[in-house]
């Protein structure tokens, strides 16, 4: 299942890092995530996310100058010095006083007096566009006006040790009972922002005062090197927050799914031009019935830890898959053409009967019936071959896959998973070698444009007003697009009232403006969807009918409902992906609801991260959806997502005689007659208004003009092995 998030909206990240401020040294510093193999689903909220505002710079109260670095001559041997990679930049500290790194990044680490009071913390943050440290600290004040007592001694310029400016700021805040002073060192470097923030009592010595001031004062910038990787021997690249999982079973999501086609394979893959072609297998043989395939592995296929890959493992990874326990929710959907799957999966089996390890390197597979896509399926993650050696490793404490042993181009070579992962060339790879030695996904930073122009990654996602001014400013030949087969839709949960009307269904849906929402909040990137398989797909249909905007048409069907009308309706409640508030198309398609029909409709948010997850288990009457082909076949967009019986089919919309179609589909040889029967099925679907079709994806990278070779498919899926760096 490659299942994908409406456009991500970047968000700026705010100045927490005075949380802790007035506990003093009692606080403990952000630990480092906890992974774990099966996500949590998240509580309900009232709301869904927006892009936070830009800040507007605040006038700092009047204060004196501070002096520069170096006004206090320290003994030798008073610092010790504080290096990070990750972020790029060093700074001295008092010497003997204890470091604490948090793997985050604010605050990153935390500097302590030991048995004292005194403590430096250090943080990275991001904004929105580019400020000065002056304009940093105007951002910074309102939160510090908000500390108890607070009252400024001094805020001025200063010089860095590195030659950076920075923004020194001084002031009394109240500590528990007692009084104390605090000391921030803001530093810029494009849109990231350095702040270290040192709390000390307000009658400690002076020596000991000028001892921290000059530690901040020597902050110098040098090359970020996350994990000591050289920024340029790595395609850097920052889209989101990291893989909820890299369990291949598990994952239904593309985010992960993205980490894990990097990590991991099958017997079979697309290539660059979407074409099917062996890959753990060195070929495959297929019955003349259709229904028997046996492929033979490659005798060079090893996982990444040196171990030869057999059918047993195969078998074992599929089995695995099937589990029950496993809880996979992709097992049936791409392995239950095979016999005996279903039947593991029902518990009834204690192995897949269609699939036999004839020898270490022979593999054969028996399906249900002949299907010309049944390979196809083999390409998605729950198909991937994984050690069972490794597996065992799993424990509560971490799962297996946080040191995956794979068969991809690439493997782990160091992981924060709060800060960035890093993957290097697998140098047991079956296949042709990943021609970048690195590659460095970033998990913290800002606007990925503006990281872009600053050096900071080689690719940014990027779209709305960013792609707007790119598309008409000098980076503009650098912009690459890629048209996805994916499609963008409000689910439906037929079966719960009032959608189990269809003219309550049929009221909401004509009653969004799709040209206004893809004109006014999408800036023109995505096109208008009026069915559900994408413009690329075999068997579009681009002379489906728009559904006309009709708020009078609209307001009459509901009349016309079993409920009387909008006041008749019960509580309508959309599920959407979102953490602080509504994001900007989910707030014009509840305002559409409003003013159209007089419905308001509350939203109950999700986290992004495990958004798919959880509606699989809870879902409201409406939810945000969307799909990427996992490959170019109807089935994969009108089978997978509205048959009856497929475990994608989140909204449970049934029609037997939609069933019974898509059934014989699964079997028809006559390519010409199967794609048009598959446009008869969209057209029923559409009838019954099985999901509310909004757009078709595209998305739009920017590219450096020395990463060569870039390829993002259209199923949404990055293949880095083919990038190379053409600089030195």
């Amino acid at each position: 299942m490659r299942a994908v998030l409406w456009p991500p909206l970047v968000l700026a990240i705010g100045l927490l890092f005075f949380a802790t401020a007035c506990t003093g040294s009692s606080s403990s510093p952000t630990p480092l995530a906890t992974m774990t193999a099966t996500p949590t689903p998240v509580s309900a909220a009232t709301s869904t996310p927006v892009p936070s505002p830009t800040a507007t710079p605040v006038a700092s109260p009047t204060a004196t100058p501070t002096p520069t670095r170096g006004a206090t001559q320290h003994p030798a041997g008073a610092f010790a010095t504080f290096s990070s990679d990750m972020w790029g930049f060093t700074m001295d500290y008092p010497s003997g006083w204890e470091v604490i790194e948090t793997g985050d990044a604010a605050p990153l680490a935390v500097i302590r007096e030991p048995g004292g009071f005194s403590e430096i913390s250090l943080n990275v943050f991001y904004q929105a566009e580019r400020f000065s440290p002056a304009d940093a600290a105007d951002v910074l004040m309102p939160q510090l006006l908000s500390l108890p007592a607070f009252r400024l001694i001094s805020e001025g310029d200063v010089n860095l040790a590195g030659g950076a400016k920075g923004r020194r700021i001084e002031f009394r805040m109240q500590v528990g009972e007692s009084l104390a002073k605090g000391v921030v060192m803001l530093a810029v470097r494009g849109s990231q922002n350095m702040l270290a923030r040192a709390i000390l009592k307000l009658d400690d010595p002076a020596e000991k005062q000028a001892l921290l001031v000059d530690s901040m004062l020597s902050l110098k910038f040098q090359e970020a090197r996350p994990f000591g990787i050289p920024r340029n021997q790595a395609l850097t690249l920052y889209q989101d927050t990291g893989p909820v999982t890299l369990d291949p079973a598990i994952a239904q999501e593309s985010t992960s799914i993205n980490y894990i086609t990097q990590i991991f394979g099958g017997l079979v893959s697309f290539d660059k031009d979407q074409k099917l072609t062996p890959d753990l297998a060195e070929k495959y043989e297929v019955s003349p019935d259709g229904k028997v395939f046996t492929f033979t592995l490659r005798s060079n296929a090893r996982f990444n830890n040196g171990k030869q890959v057999t059918a047993g493992d195969v078998k074992y990874s599929w089995e695995r898959a099937a589990d029950p326990d496993t809880r996979s929710p992709t097992a049936r959907t791409y392995l239950g053409d095979v016999i005996g799957v279903k039947e593991m999966l029902a518990g009834q089996a204690s192995e897949i009967s269609g699939v036999k390890a004839v020898n270490d390197r022979t593999l054969e597979v028996t399906i249900d019936s002949p299907k010309g896509y049944f390979l196809s399926k083999l390409t998605h993650t729950a198909a991937y071959v994984v050690d069972k050696d490794n597996v065992a490793q799993d424990s509560e404490l971490s799962p297996w896959w946080a040191e995956p042993a794979g068969t991809g181009p690439f493997r782990i070579r160091a992981w924060s998973p709060l800060e960035a992962m890093a993957m290097e060339r697998n140098p047991m790879y079956h296949l042709s070698p990943a021609k970048v030695p690195y590659v460095v996904f970033r998990f913290y930073g800002g606007i990925p444009s503006l990281m872009y122009e600053d050096g900071e990654i080689d690719l940014a996602l990027v779209g709305g007003d960013a792609l707007s001014q790119i598309q008409t400013g000098p980076q503009a030949k650098e912009v690459q697009e890629v048209e996805e087969l994916s499609v963008f839709y409000i689910g439906i949960n037929v079966n719960k009232a009032p959608f189990d009307d269809i003219n309550v269904r049929k009221a909401f849906y004509i009653v969004i403006d799709k040209q206004k929402l893809i004109n006014e909040v999408l800036q023109g990137v995505e096109l208008a969807a009026h069915g559900y398989m994408p413009p690329g797909l075999p068997g579009h249909n681009q002379s489906l009918p728009a559904a006309a905007f009709n708020p009078e048409e609209a307001r009459k069907l509901l009349a016309s409902s079993k409920y009387g009308g909008g006041a008749g309706l019960p509580d309508v409640v959309f599920t959407a992906p979102g953490v602080t508030g509504p994001d900007t198309l989910t707030l014009a398609l509840l305002d559409m609801w409003r003013a159209n029909l007089g419905v308001r409709v509350q939203v109950r948010l999700v986290d992004p991260n495990i958004y798919y997850y959880v509606i699989q288990q809870n879902v409201d009457h409406l939810y945000n959806y969307g799909w990427i082909a996992d490959y170019p076949d109807p089935q994969n967009f009108l089978d997978v997502l509205f048959h009856s019986g497929e475990e994608n089919n989140v909204g449970g919309y049934a029609n037997a005689s939609v069933d019974t179609l898509l059934d014989k589909l699964r079997t028809e040889t006559d390519n010409e007659s199967r794609l048009r029967q598959y446009q008869e099925v969209e057209k029923m679907l559409l009838n019954d208004l099985a999901g509310m079709p909004l757009y078709f994806g595209r998305s739009f990278y920017l590219v450096k003009p020395y990463v060569l070779g870039f390829t993002k498919n259209a199923q949404g899926m990055l293949d880095l092995k083919l990038v190379e760096l053409g600089r030195v």
